[in-house]
């Protein structure tokens, strides 16, 4: 596939508690195809899959954002995937990091395959944890534009 992207699950109903606060709804919306096209450049695309806020970073910076990740998972769940070669699983729960996976051989362990892909796995790893399924879900979602304010 070749994706190189960052997906944040966060249950929560309000989509600015999702998002690092340096972030800002436009009145923009589109679907999931254009949601993960690197023409997002530095905007981040917001959308619900049931309990669950997405947000989508095509930048992939969510991961390495300790204060956003603390803040958004406070009193509740964040889990996030880097969906690449070498994926990345983050889970969050009130303000703590409970698990974390890096690189192929970690996440394998979390979702395994047989076949060793690593965007696969992390696409297993997010619905197996938030029941978010990227072939099913995300294709229905709109999502909004949030940028840096």
């Amino acid at each position: 596939m070749g994706w190189n992207v960052e997906v944040a699950c966060v249950r929560t109903a309000d989509p600015r508690a999702a998002v690092p606060d340096v972030f800002g709804p436009m009145a923009d919306e589109f679907g999931f195809e254009d949601a993960t096209s690197s023409a997002r450049g530095a905007d981040l695309g917001v959308g619900r899959v049931g309990e669950w806020m997405v947000v989508i970073d095509v930048q992939c910076r969510l991961s390495s954002a300790g204060h956003y990740l603390r803040e958004a998972s406070e009193g509740t769940d964040l889990h996030l995937v880097r969906i690449a070669g070498s994926p990345v699983v983050r889970h969050y729960h009130s303000g703590r990091e409970v698990a974390a996976a890096d690189g192929l051989e970690a996440c394998l362990r979390i979702a395994p395959r047989e076949d060793g892909d690593g965007e696969l796995c992390a696409m297993d790893a997010l619905a197996l944890r938030t029941g978010v399924d990227f072939f099913t879900d995300l294709w229905t979602v709109t999502f909004t534009r949030f940028e840096v304010t």
